[in-house]
Protein backbone atom coordinates (compact mmCIF):
# COMPACT_ATOMS: atom_id res chain seq x y z
CA UNK A 1 0.00 0.00 0.00
CA UNK A 2 2.71 2.22 1.35
CA UNK A 3 4.87 1.74 -2.37
CA UNK A 4 1.16 2.59 -4.71
CA UNK A 5 1.01 6.06 -2.29
CA UNK A 6 4.69 6.60 -3.64
CA UNK A 7 4.16 6.03 -7.26
CA UNK A 8 0.19 7.22 -7.38
CA UNK A 9 1.54 11.03 -8.15
CA UNK A 10 4.39 9.65 -11.01
CA UNK A 11 1.01 8.20 -12.50
CA UNK A 12 -0.78 11.53 -12.11
CA UNK A 13 -3.09 10.10 -9.38
CA UNK A 14 -3.57 13.02 -7.34
CA UNK A 15 -5.68 13.98 -4.57
CA UNK A 16 -8.77 15.81 -5.44
CA UNK A 17 -8.41 19.38 -3.78
CA UNK A 18 -11.40 20.54 -3.68
CA UNK A 19 -14.96 18.54 -4.70
CA UNK A 20 -16.24 21.72 -6.35
CA UNK A 21 -13.77 24.33 -8.61
CA UNK A 22 -15.85 27.33 -7.66
CA UNK A 23 -15.87 26.67 -3.82
CA UNK A 24 -15.48 29.61 -0.96
CA UNK A 25 -14.93 30.13 2.48
CA UNK A 26 -18.06 29.93 4.79
CA UNK A 27 -16.57 32.99 5.87
CA UNK A 28 -17.97 34.77 2.94
CA UNK A 29 -21.64 34.13 3.41
CA UNK A 30 -23.65 36.40 5.42
CA UNK A 31 -27.32 35.36 5.40
CA UNK A 32 -29.68 39.01 5.10
CA UNK A 33 -33.01 38.79 7.06
CA UNK A 34 -35.07 36.36 4.74
CA UNK A 35 -36.36 32.94 5.24
CA UNK A 36 -32.93 31.45 5.02
CA UNK A 37 -31.39 32.95 8.31
CA UNK A 38 -35.18 32.83 9.72
CA UNK A 39 -34.75 29.19 9.23
CA UNK A 40 -31.27 29.56 10.93
CA UNK A 41 -31.77 31.13 13.80
CA UNK A 42 -34.89 28.85 14.54
CA UNK A 43 -32.87 26.15 14.28
CA UNK A 44 -30.22 27.11 16.90
CA UNK A 45 -32.93 28.30 19.25
CA UNK A 46 -34.39 24.72 19.52
CA UNK A 47 -30.54 23.34 19.42
CA UNK A 48 -29.94 25.45 22.35
CA UNK A 49 -33.07 23.75 24.34
CA UNK A 50 -31.62 20.58 24.72
CA UNK A 51 -29.79 19.70 27.41
CA UNK A 52 -26.08 18.17 26.25
CA UNK A 53 -25.54 15.94 29.03
CA UNK A 54 -28.96 14.65 28.25
CA UNK A 55 -27.83 13.71 24.78
CA UNK A 56 -24.99 12.20 25.93
CA UNK A 57 -26.74 10.12 28.84
CA UNK A 58 -26.93 6.69 26.84
CA UNK A 59 -22.79 7.03 25.09
CA UNK A 60 -22.03 7.27 29.00
CA UNK A 61 -23.95 4.61 29.75
CA UNK A 62 -23.35 1.60 27.30
CA UNK A 63 -19.69 2.79 28.20
CA UNK A 64 -20.30 1.87 31.90
CA UNK A 65 -20.02 5.52 32.96
CA UNK A 66 -22.86 6.76 35.21
CA UNK A 67 -24.77 9.92 33.38
CA UNK A 68 -24.53 12.90 34.73
CA UNK A 69 -28.46 13.28 33.81
CA UNK A 70 -31.25 11.06 32.40
CA UNK A 71 -31.66 10.96 28.74
CA UNK A 72 -34.55 11.83 26.96
CA UNK A 73 -37.42 9.52 27.45
CA UNK A 74 -39.18 10.10 24.54
CA UNK A 75 -36.37 8.95 22.23
CA UNK A 76 -35.62 5.70 24.58
CA UNK A 77 -33.97 3.69 22.36
CA UNK A 78 -32.83 5.99 19.49
CA UNK A 79 -31.12 8.75 21.94
CA UNK A 80 -27.59 7.79 21.22
CA UNK A 81 -28.70 7.90 17.70
CA UNK A 82 -30.67 11.35 17.85
CA UNK A 83 -27.38 12.72 20.18
CA UNK A 84 -24.86 11.75 16.85
CA UNK A 85 -27.51 14.34 14.49
CA UNK A 86 -27.65 16.78 17.50
CA UNK A 87 -24.05 16.81 17.36
CA UNK A 88 -24.18 17.49 13.47
CA UNK A 89 -26.25 20.34 14.14
CA UNK A 90 -23.74 22.02 16.59
CA UNK A 91 -21.15 21.39 13.92
CA UNK A 92 -22.95 22.99 11.33
CA UNK A 93 -23.98 25.48 13.11
CA UNK A 94 -20.68 26.60 14.72
CA UNK A 95 -18.94 26.60 11.52
CA UNK A 96 -21.52 29.60 10.51
CA UNK A 97 -19.59 31.52 13.73
CA UNK A 98 -22.26 30.73 16.71
CA UNK A 99 -20.22 30.52 19.76
CA UNK A 100 -22.27 28.83 21.60
CA UNK A 101 -23.10 26.13 19.39
CA UNK A 102 -19.41 25.85 19.64
CA UNK A 103 -19.25 25.33 23.49
CA UNK A 104 -21.42 22.89 23.13
CA UNK A 105 -19.61 21.01 20.29
CA UNK A 106 -16.76 20.77 22.07
CA UNK A 107 -18.10 20.38 25.30
CA UNK A 108 -19.92 16.65 23.29
CA UNK A 109 -16.53 16.04 21.70
CA UNK A 110 -14.26 15.92 25.13
CA UNK A 111 -17.45 13.71 26.77
CA UNK A 112 -17.58 10.84 23.71
CA UNK A 113 -13.51 10.99 24.27
CA UNK A 114 -14.10 9.91 28.05
CA UNK A 115 -16.60 7.72 26.87
CA UNK A 116 -14.06 5.82 24.18
CA UNK A 117 -11.29 5.94 26.97
CA UNK A 118 -14.04 3.74 29.30
CA UNK A 119 -14.53 1.71 26.57
CA UNK A 120 -10.81 0.97 26.08
CA UNK A 121 -10.06 0.41 29.37
CA UNK A 122 -12.75 -2.32 29.53
CA UNK A 123 -11.70 -6.02 28.88
CA UNK A 124 -14.29 -7.01 26.40
CA UNK A 125 -13.09 -6.09 23.07
CA UNK A 126 -16.15 -5.84 21.02
CA UNK A 127 -16.43 -2.21 23.01
CA UNK A 128 -12.80 -1.16 22.25
CA UNK A 129 -12.60 2.06 19.67
CA UNK A 130 -16.30 2.05 20.38
CA UNK A 131 -18.51 5.49 20.90
CA UNK A 132 -22.59 4.43 20.52
CA UNK A 133 -25.23 5.13 22.79
CA UNK A 134 -27.16 2.25 21.32
CA UNK A 135 -29.01 0.34 24.02
CA UNK A 136 -27.56 -3.01 25.16
CA UNK A 137 -24.81 -2.57 22.76
CA UNK A 138 -22.83 -5.63 24.30
CA UNK A 139 -25.83 -7.47 23.26
CA UNK A 140 -25.90 -6.49 19.53
CA UNK A 141 -22.21 -6.07 18.84
CA UNK A 142 -21.09 -9.34 20.51
CA UNK A 143 -24.50 -11.21 18.05
CA UNK A 144 -21.61 -10.11 15.30
CA UNK A 145 -18.67 -11.75 16.32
Amino acid sequence: MIALLSIAPALGVVAQDKLYKDEFPLGDITLLDGPLKHARDLNVQVLLKYDCDRMLAPYRKEAGLQPRKPSYTNWDGLDGHVGGHYLSALAINAATGNEECRKRMEYMISELQLVLDANNQRPEAWCHNYIGGVPNSAKMWTAFS
